[in-house]
């Protein structure tokens, strides 16, 4: 055999080699991809049963002496139910525990948004004030200072808290489009416009009657008490669309996380993606005070956990922020009937006992960087 032909077959041998070691890599990176998935896709069955658990033991504890075995029977059963226990767990326990779910889930999704197209950790609904100006929107119908046209009275808090909400988002949106402002500033800018609209709704209580001070201080500290199932039937069909319109764009967002200039040279409009996330962030921030008060930290709390086991993947960052929020006030909802009986405390409370200490934690964590 000459050396050329010795030669030809050694880099033939080399090639296949090298062939096989490439095959080899790319196969154990699939087979390590298809575990992740896996794994992502297990987390989220356990996020889902155990805000189930969360929301049948919501259900279980009330006011009210009744056992495990009769609410179970009320639930499944509540034809053959006598009276007093259906009455009980249909128009009070059932509504209350159902808001829990929805709200905690709405909240979170946008905390989730908000971080994501904002490019800030520290964002959610409550610590950048959006909260509070849904909470200012809704305070002006209750004290007929303003009266919203062409729409029903039943919905004229919800609306007002739209329009103040949506108002407040987009000017954060726009502090945040400045380039020689950080993401610092954002946050002090954020937490102004948070202080700002807490000396408005103090000053709506001054001047308010003694009814509409009622309403608006109960209203401000958080209540699922005055869940209905009108309005879990709103928040139940508008969810999941949102939440579908959020997956459908769940690349396009998970893209702004590599930066805004890499994301429009994939042929991204990065601005219309912002306003159209920050307008459903609006809508379901707005609904949720409208119908249960301002709720803090879950916005803040649940994505950070989510990010934590998942990951940045908006396909399954997205769903488990909302079952982690749901598990989040279940947990706040129960807490809040457990610590003294026969006196529901506000879930504000209950919420920042969680929220502050791990709002110290990331900024610790980060060191003041973000």
């Amino acid at each position: 055999m000459s050396d050329m032909g010795f030669a030809s077959d050694a880099i033939e041998h080399t090639n296949k080699l090298a062939q096989k070691t490439h095959n080899a890599e790319l196969s154990s990176a699939l087979a390590l991809h298809h575990l992740r998935l896996k794994r992502k896709k297990l987390a989220l069955c356990v996020f889902f049963l155990l805000s189930i658990v969360g929301l049948i033991a919501d259900i279980l504890i009330g006011s009210h002496g009744l056992t495990f075995t009769q609410v179970i029977h009320g639930i499944f059963f509540p034809s053959s139910s006598d009276i007093a226990s259906r009455t009980i767990i249909w128009d009070i326990r059932m509504p209350m525990s159902l808001m829990a779910p929805f709200v905690g889930g709405a909240l979170a999704i946008a905390g989730a948004q908000m971080q994501t197209t904002l490019n800030n950790p520290l964002a959610d609904p409550y610590t950048f004030g959006v909260s509070a100006a849904a909470g200012f929107g809704a305070s002006l119908v209750i004290t007929n200072i303003i009266a919203v046209p062409f729409i029903p009275q039943q919905y004229q808090v919800a609306a007002m808290a739209f329009v103040m909400c949506l108002l407040t988002t987009f000017m954060i949106a726009g502090i945040s489009s400045i380039k020689r402002i950080s993401i610092e500033g954002v946050m002090l800018f954020g937490v102004a416009i948070m202080f700002a609209y807490e000396g408005l709704l103090t000053m709506m209580q001054y001047i308010a009657t003694e009814t509409q001070l009622q309403t608006l201080v109960f209203w401000h500290l958080g209540s699922l008490d005055r869940g209905s199932w009108d309005k879990i039937t709103i928040l139940a069909i508008l969810l999941p669309i949102v939440l579908a319109i959020m997956m459908k764009d769940s690349w396009k967002l998970s893209s702004l996380k590599v930066g805004i200039e890499r994301a429009e040279s994939m042929g991204i409009n990065v601005k219309r993606l912002r306003i159209k996330t920050l307008l459903l962030v609006s809508l379901i921030t707005s609904l949720s005070v409208a119908f249960v008060g301002a709720i803090g930290f879950v916005g803040l709390v649940a994505p950070h956990i989510a990010r934590m086991v998942l990951g940045e993947d908006q396909r399954f960052f997205l769903p488990a922020s909302f079952l982690l929020g749901a598990v989040l006030l279940e947990l706040a909802s129960i807490a809040s009937k457990s610590i003294m009986p026969g006196i529901i405390l506000p879930l504000t409370v209950m919420m920042s006992m969680v929220g502050i200490p791990f709002f110290i934690f990331l900024i610790i964590k980060k060191g003041g960087k973000f």
